[in-house]
This record gives C-alpha cells, structure tokens and sequence, in this order.
C-alpha cells in the first residue's frame, strides 16, 4: 500500500513515517507541507491512501480533501487533526478515517487494516479481469484482450516496462534492476521517482480490461501475474521442447509452432536490455526450423522444403547449413533453373562479400544434382 502524508508540521512527517514504516506492506511514497506538490505526484503514480491534516496553514485541508475526491474517486483520505470540532465538516468528504493527534502506533494500525479491506473490496469489483491478454512479441509488441481490443499505452516507458517484466516471465525483478535498465541515462534519484510513475501508468493501461492487477510489488520488486496472459514466444518456447524428434504424426503440429516465430523478440522496439533473450530465441528457432527442413527433404517433401528453408535462409543469411538445404531442396524440387540461379547466389556471396572460395560442399551438391535432373 502506497501512502502520502500532507501536514504543515515538519516533524508530523517524522512521526508518522517513523510509525508507518513498522507497518508491513505500507510504503510512504511522500510527506508534504503544500498540497499542490502532493496533488502532482497523485496524478503521476498509483497511490492508495493519503493522510491530510485538516488545518495546513494557508490550506484548508477540508478543501484539499474535497478536490482529491473529486478527481481521484477511488483514493482513500484519512484526516489527522487536533481539532475534535471538524470532525462533522470532514463528512462530506467522505473519509476513510479521522485521527485525532497524537495518533498511537495501535490506532495508525487499524486505519491501515481498513485501508487495506478497502483496497481488497475494490478490486474484487473493479479489477475482475475479463478473459486472458494475448501477446504478440515475436516481430513487435501488441497485447490484446479478449475481445480484440488493443491495450493503449500511456507512455513509451509503461510499454518498456511491461516488455521487460513480460521477458521474465512471472519472475520478480529488484526495483535497482529496472532502473539500471530502463533509465539508464537517469540519475538515480530521478528514476527511482519515475519508476512509481511508469507502474502507474501501466496500470491505468491495463485497468480498462480489469488486468490492472497483473502488475504486482512486493519488497522493491515487481513482477507479472503470468496466468491471464498468452505469449506467443512463450508458446513458441513451451512447443518447440515436444518435437525431440519428428515424425509424420507429428510434423504438422511442428510446422503450425514455427510459424508462431514471426520475428525477433520485440523485432523494432530494438530494447538493448533484450538482446541476449532475443539471440537466445532466434538460435533455437535456426536450430528447430533446420530441424524441420531436413525431416521434410529426407522424406520426400521438397517444395515444402524449399518454402521453408527460403524463410530461414533471411533470417540466418550467413548460415552455410541453411544454403546447403536450399540447394538440396532446388535438387530435390528438380528445377534445374532454381538450382543454377542459387548456387550462382552462393558463389556471388561467398566471393563477393566474403572475399573466399566457394566451399567446396556447395560445388560438389551443385554438380550432383546438376547430373541427375
């Protein structure tokens, strides 16, 4: 739970983080002489609860109180006062609590303890997620819900940060990691106050669908609640570990899991922090579309071979095992204008860009095929 306090008294702010901070779960995101600073991060970040005094010096707390309401209707108000006469005036502001200073360690606990029910009450009606999230990352990045419906990103850093909690799968991340991550070029201390904003705004862009709370914290650490969402390199990953060896029961369930990879990992999002996931994935598809080839020209299935490999070829072009295949397939497919043209593609490439001989297994399958078709 994500609290702020607001009060004129400096040392207001001591007592009551000093007393928050022994309370589990509770983290104290800001203490506040001025409204108008306080009222600027709520409108940024995901806060749940604020504590206001309800005499602020030039401010009226009552006031204050009555704005944040009217603009933030879910969040919770609790009014820290030592004036027992207000008490009637706050009702209209409709307050969670009202504490009469000096507040006790015990009495600061049961606010929490309803804060906390409340919170729990209203996501159980608002936060009912409708149906599961599909997520295309293979050659981009688009999630959708249910229905169809694409999820709207508030900022190019809520998307980031949700790409990068979807690459650890359910994993939690440390808060320091993000940063480092994410705002690499940010001052620490600047992050740190980002972060809140950027999990903010993620949530406000998965609420409308009710996945506002797949995004999850707990001891400066975030994470995704995988079970509603469906990832495609995920399924790709989970499918491709079935197919330790193929048959003709099996190939076409192998050849639908190798159109799942549609591109690299965030393709054009080019995030540097998921490069290694992206090599990671592009190797096993090379090892698996290699795998499939291979099954289909040995047992006589060389145009879709040929379809296949082609694929594979633009995306390992430097692949000499990958030509090799399309060779054989153009041998295989016996069109000898295709087989003529693409070793002519080889040599150019290993010549021409390479500066070195053509291998001479090229030539050799070259001059084979070139005989028996």
């Amino acid at each position: 739970m994500r609290v702020i306090v607001i009060d004129d008294e400096k040392a207001m702010h001591l007592v009551m983080n000093q007393m928050l901070s022994r309370i589990h779960d509770v983290e104290v995101a800001g203490c506040y002489q001025h409204p108008a600073d306080a009222m600027e991060q709520i409108r940024n970040e995901d806060i749940d609860l604020v504590f206001i005094d309800i005499n602020l010096g030039h401010d009226n707390g009552l006031e204050v109180a009555r704005g944040l309401r009217s603009a933030h209707r879910e969040l919770d108000i609790v009014f820290v006062t030592s004036h027992k006469e207000y008490a009637i005036d706050s009702f209209d502001s409709y307050p969670l609590d009202y504490m009469i200073k000096p507040v006790s360690q015990s009495r600061l606990e049961q606010t929490i303890a309803r804060a906390a029910a409340r919170i729990g009450e209203k996501s159980s009606v608002v936060d009912v997620p409708i149906g599961k999230l599909t997520v295309r990352a293979l050659g981009g990045l688009e999630v959708k819900t249910e229905q169809g419906e694409p999820v709207k990103w508030i900022s190019r850093k809520s998307m980031e940060l949700f790409a990068y909690l979807l690459m650890h799968r359910g994993s939690p991340v440390s808060k320091s990691r993000i940063i480092e991550y994410i705002y690499p070029d940010m001052p620490i201390k600047n992050a740190a106050i980002y972060i809140n904003t950027t999990v903010y705004q993620l949530r406000k862009s998965l609420h409308a669908s009710g996945h506002k709370h797949i995004i999850a914290n707990s001891l400066e650490q975030y994470w995704l609640l995988f079970d509603p969402i469906e990832a495609d390199f995920v399924m790709f990953e989970d499918q491709v570990s079935q197919f330790s060896t193929l048959s003709a029961e099996n190939i076409e369930a192998a050849l639908a899991c190798e159109r799942l990879y549609t591109g690299e990992l965030f393709d054009e999002r080019s995030y540097v922090w998921a490069a290694p996931e992206q090599i990671r994935l592009h190797e096993l598809y090379i090892r698996f579309a290699k795998q499939i080839g291979r099954w289909l020209l040995q047992h006589q299935k060389p145009e879709q071979a040929a379809i296949l490999i082609k694929k594979l070829v633009s995306r390992s072009e430097w692949d000499e095992e990958t030509h090799l295949l399309l060779l054989e397939a153009y041998g295989k497919l016996g069109d000898p204008a295709a087989l003529a043209r693409y070793y002519e593609h080889v040599t150019d490439l290993y010549q021409k860009e390479l500066s070195i001989p053509t291998p001479i297994e090229f030539t050799k399958l070259y001059e084979h095929y070139r005989e028996i078709i």
